[in-house]
Parts: structure tokens; sequence; C-alpha cells
């Protein structure tokens, strides 16, 4: 036997009485696991292999989702972030002159929005011809909250925006969830899916009532 297939042997030898001596090692690393080819005579996989090979792919699963949790999260965050952006600039608002011009410059920027405007109830109260569609849009802000949708009638799309959006999100502006509509906020995408109707409203009734505040503190007393 030449020298180097006894240090090969030694070698083998101390890792198999290692294993013996530390029968746990593989349950303090788990990752070695991995590794290991335990085929059975004919070469075809073990039970053990494949309960090995099952066990990594639920930990693969389990890793997705804790990493799409994690991009959920740093979402969350960002948009909580820029509404505190947004609140610190509508209370630096003084004017309605300059609420108006500068809301929608201040939300497209903060949200990467392709469109933003909004009307008030006076503003609509002035244009007969758009009355009817302010009504149907009313109507199917329902209680008061927030709707996205990306199948608004034309005569609802066209009151806010260009021919190019696509899908859109109407916001109430009122003081309160359950007080009287003052304005309409619209945010447009030429994105078909950005607002679709499965999109979850929590943070655009926040900013609902953050602009309708903000409104009612400017616009003059009727």
């Amino acid at each position: 036997m030449t020298q180097q297939q006894k240090q090969s042997q030694f070698n083998y030898d101390d890792l198999t009485q290692f294993l013996r001596d530390n029968p746990g090692i593989f349950q303090q690393h788990p990752e070695l696991l991995e590794n290991l080819s335990l085929a059975d005579a004919r070469g075809a996989p073990s039970l053990l292999e494949r309960q090995v090979a099952a066990l990594k792919n639920r930990i693969n699963n389990f890793q997705s989702q804790h990493h799409q949790l994690i991009e959920v999260a740093r979402e969350n965050e960002q948009i909580s972030d820029n509404f505190t952006d947004v609140v610190c600039q509508l209370i630096a608002f003084n004017n309605l002159s300059e609420f108006s011009s500068e809301l929608p410059k201040l939300i497209r920027k903060a949200f990467e929005i392709d469109e933003v405007s909004f009307k008030s109830i006076q503003s609509f109260s002035h244009k007969p011809n758009e009355i009817q569609g302010f009504d149907d849009t009313l109507r199917r802000l329902s209680n008061n909250q927030a709707s996205c949708d990306n199948r608004w009638p034309s005569n609802i799309l066209s009151l806010f925006f260009s021919n190019s959006i696509k899908s859109a999100a109407l916001i109430p502006m009122s003081v309160d969830p359950k007080g009287r509509t003052l304005g309409i906020l619209a945010l447009g995408s030429k994105d078909t899916e950005r607002y679709n109707n499965d999109l979850g409203t929590a943070h655009l009734n926040r900013l609902g009532i953050m602009s309708g505040i903000c409104l009612a503190r400017l616009q003059p007393e009727t």
C-alpha cells in the first residue's frame, strides 16, 4: 500500500470514527445532507434520499415565501414613508390655488403615477355637462370608499384623465370615513393592471382623508 493510500485510509477511518462518536452531527449541520448520495445498490434513490429531497423543496418554498414577505414589508415601509412626506407637504399649503396646482404633482412624484387630478364638488357644480359623470362616479364609490378598476366607463375616465389611461383609482376626499364628500381624487395609470379591482384600498382611503382635510381647511365656506 502506497503512502497516499495509507493517508486516505487513515483519513477515512478517522472520519468514520468521528461520525460514530458524533451521531448528532447532521442535526447540528443539516446543510451537510444536501451533498450526501444515498442511492441503493441499483443506483435508484433511496427512501431517505427522497425524504431529504422533499424536505429541501419545503425549505426552498419557505425561503421563497420569506423573501416575498420581506419584499412586501419593504414596499409597505416605502409607502408609509411616502405618505409621511405627502402629509408634511399638505400641511404646508397656504391657499386653495397652491393646493390645486401642487397636490397632483406631489402625489404623482411620490407614488410614481402617470396621471393625477382632483375635482372638488364646487367645481362640478359649475359645469352642467360634467354633473352626470360626477354622479355616476359617486355611485361607484360606495360607503365613501376608494375604488380601483380597469373597466371604468369612458364618461367617468374622461372627467379626470387623458385617453392614454387604462386603469384608475378614484378616491373620495372627505374629513372622515363617514363625512360628506368634498371632492374626488383620481389616480390614473397607463398600465391596465396597476389599478385592477383586486387591489386593496386602505392606503388610498387614508390619502383621500388627508387630502380632504386639507381641502376643507383651504376652500372658502359656502
